[in-house]
């Protein structure tokens, strides 16, 4: 569900977007508010769940996740008991950075980042293994121009 948001709810967003841990009385001076309306607002977009959390983010490269891909897998999007407890669990790997269903000839489109090829290779396996027995196409990352990254789980299923 959408929110309105007023300009100076944007321009707070904005501030944060940009650096998270500003305190209170940074963002209340570059949005000309005073702390406590600053801090009202924050509160509420808490509430609304337009602001769901705040998190460091660290650079992959630097804790030895090197090898960034997309995997397109193709299968039966309605999964049987286990594999839904597989792709579950798969999910849940630190080396899955987003899952979705997509539209077209594929079923799930993956971001991942894993440690190696030979990792890579692994998380490929488990979605071509049973239970899930997918079929899948990986796409590897030569250079990344933009990336835009929070951190923050925003499934809703996980």
């Amino acid at each position: 569900m959408a929110v309105t948001l007023d300009d100076l709810d944007v321009r707070i967003l904005g501030e944060l977007v940009r650096d998270g841990r500003s305190p209170v009385s940074q963002l209340a001076e570059a949005v000309g508010l005073s702390r406590p309306a600053v801090a009202e607002r924050i509160d509420k977009l808490e509430r609304l769940g337009v602001i769901r959390g705040t998190t460091a983010v660290v650079d992959p490269n630097s804790v030895g996740k090197t090898v960034t891909a997309f995997v397109s897998a193709r299968g039966s999007v309605q999964l049987t008991p286990k594999a839904k407890k597989a792709f579950d669990q798969l999910l849940r790997s630190d080396e899955v950075l987003e899952a979705h269903t997509v539209a077209g000839d594929d079923c799930y489109l993956l971001k991942v980042r894993t440690a190696s090829i030979a990792s890579l290779n692994a998380l490929v396996g488990t979605l071509t293994a049973p239970p899930l027995s997918l079929s899948t196409k990986t796409t590897i990352v030569m250079r990344t121009h933009c990336e835009k990254v929070g951190g923050i789980l925003l499934g809703e299923d996980v």
